[in-house]
Order: structure tokens, then sequence, then C-alpha cells
């Protein structure tokens, strides 16, 4: 049975993309960084941009270990809403956070034979705690698509109204523990 004409929607490659951003919008937020934009682009090779406010370790300690595992989140959490709004699996057309990603996972790892499991762990994570914020990133995605761009306090105001509490978490999100090699 054929389904109904449905309204008009934005060009499926301009909702995904506002889908990607707010993946990465709610990610970052969920691990305490300071969301300062996101925009959807017309033009070129990169389709949107989600920026945020985040200090950048100078040695490799634990501490930088825990923020590069959270990088390294927040770049699949694009991925991870993308595919779930379109259906694809896999890698796919996720190049410049995949690359980048990959480059973070094999500082964290330290051996190129651990990369891909420990993204795919990584990205196992991610799936599971958007699903419980997806709300969080329909509705990001939404104003997002509606106005092209947000400012932080525009973003962060869309996330305080959905999140349950604010959405902050309690303490610092886990990192996966393939970065330390403990089990």
């Amino acid at each position: 049975m054929d389904e109904p004409d449905r309204a008009p929607r934005p060009s499926s490659g301009r909702r995904l993309t506002a889908y990607h951003e707010a993946g990465h919008a709610v990610m970052a937020y969920l691990g305490g960084q300071r969301i300062t934009g996101l925009e959807l682009l017309d033009s070129g090779e990169l389709a949107g941009t989600c920026t945020t406010l985040r200090r950048i370790p100078v040695h490799l300690s634990t501490a930088s270990l825990e923020f590069l595992e959270h990088h390294v989140r927040c770049l699949l959490a694009g991925v991870v809403a993308e595919a779930r709004v379109s259906g694809r699996e896999g890698w796919d057309d996720a190049c410049a956070d995949l690359d980048l990603a990959v480059r973070l996972a094999m500082r964290l790892v330290g051996d190129c034979e651990r990369v891909l499991p420990y993204l795919e762990a990584v990205r196992e994570r991610v799936e599971a705690e958007l699903a419980t914020s997806w709300t969080a990133v329909e509705a990001l995605a939404e104003v997002l698509l509606a106005a092209g761009s947000l400012d932080g306090a525009a973003a962060t105001a869309v996330l305080e109204r959905v999140l349950p509490g604010g959405g902050r978490p309690s303490r610092p999100l886990p990192w996966v523990e393939a970065a330390t090699g403990t089990a």
C-alpha cells in the first residue's frame, strides 16, 4: 500500500547535516563543553559546523586522555546522529570527522590494530548515549534547520529546555577502558 504524500521537507542533505551537527552539539554539551555556535553552510565540502569551547591539554595525562576520548565521542556523535536519521550504517560520508577520530584514537590506544575496535566500542557507547538524549538531538536539529545558524546561547536554551535536569551530568562522562588497556 502506498504511503500518503507528506509535507515537503528541507533537502535531505541539509536535514542530515542539521542532525549531524546537533549530534556533535548534544554530545559536547553532555560532556560539559560550552557550545558557541551551530551553522548550516550551503557551499563547499563542509556542510555545517558546531563550535565549542574546551580546554586543550598540553601533556598526555589521565585528564588529557579523558579529553581526547570525549573529543572522539563528539566527533562520532555527528556520524551516529546522521546514520540514525538516514538509516545508513557504517562510517559513510564522515570523512573529516572520521579522519580526526582515527588520529585521536591512535594517540589513545597506541596500536594500529586496536584503533578500529576502539572506535567501534566508542561508537556503540555514543549510540546508546544519543538514544537516551534523542529528543534533544531532534529538537536542536529542527531549530537549526529553521534558523540556519544558532549562537551558543540559543543552542544551550534548546538543550536545557529538552534535556532532563538541563542535561548536565553529575560527573564527567566515563571514557572507554580500551584507551588505557584496562578491562
